[in-house]
């Protein structure tokens, strides 16, 4: 059996499917990287997927070891820039997530589209909707989060604090490589009073709405959680946490702190 190709139809659908594929996968492992990266990144992966379909490969398994194998990790690492290791299997098994998803959301309608314009305006669509429902998923998951009680500590003060163990809080210090936790004005005003802040660093971060913000980043002396499990409360002590400073005086009206869930 035959097939008969249009090959620059097939790379425009390809690309314009990896775009989306990428950018999906950018929001939601909330990776800062920068568009033109993604569409270059999604450019070569397309383009490589022509060059295995036109090329005379006879064996089945090693044309899908081509496509599953070396065009998606050639694109991820050429879009999202994922380093080799754990991170590039999570943004693998993270971009065939988000095509299931993107490609469940298209097949409804796919029948109905004849042109190609319709097509592209359906995927973008879809990903818009997707990225809709994936925001209404994490506000849900965010206020079914781990609730904790912490004590910080610098100065000589120390503070009592409620806390959200967030797993959508993903930051990290770049020198260091420790976990950043999201702390209020109003509970470092607390802990600082009128004294100066010396050696002020800040760390970049990526939301919904700000592709490149950045907040202060503090150390504080000491942090313990305290989490109730059952009729005991656990304790972790963590010396030295960082803590970054954002713009409102309370991180939520219920939470003063959003701890990274890496402790």
């Amino acid at each position: 059996m035959y097939y008969e190709v249009y090959i620059d139809l097939f790379f425009a659908e390809n690309f314009m499917m990896d775009s989306l594929l990428l950018l999906f996968a950018a929001r939601i492992s909330k990776r800062q990287v920068k568009k033109k990266r993604i569409f270059l990144g999604a450019a070569a992966g397309s383009l490589l997927t022509c060059l295995v379909i036109a090329l005379p490969i006879p064996s089945a398994a090693l044309k899908m070891i081509l496509f599953h194998g070396f065009v998606n990790v050639f694109m991820l690492k050429a879009g999202l820039g994922v380093n080799w290791g754990r991170d590039l299997v999570y943004a693998w098994i993270l971009l065939y997530v988000s095509g299931f998803l993107l490609g469940g959301a298209m097949m409804v309608f796919r029948p109905y589209i004849q042109s190609l314009s319709l097509f592209f305006l359906l995927a973008v669509g879809s990903y818009y909707l997707l990225l809709k429902v994936w925001e209404l998923i994490t506000a849900f998951s965010r206020q079914k989060g781990f609730q904790c009680t912490v004590l910080v500590s610098c100065k000589g003060r120390t503070l009592k604090l409620q806390a959200l163990i967030d797993s959508g809080n993903s930051l990290r210090d770049a020198q260091s490589g420790k976990p950043v936790h999201i702390v209020g004005r109003q509970a470092i005003r607390g802990l600082w009073k009128d004294e100066p802040v010396t050696g002020l660093r800040y760390v970049s971060y990526h939301s919904v709405g700000r592709e490149n913000g950045i907040m202060p980043l503090l150390e504080l002396d000491r942090m313990k959680i305290l989490r109730r499990r059952g009729n005991e409360t656990e304790t972790i002590t963590i010396d030295r946490p960082l803590v970054a400073v954002c713009e409102e005086e309370k991180v939520t009206e219920q939470y003063d702190i959003i701890l990274n869930l890496d402790i």
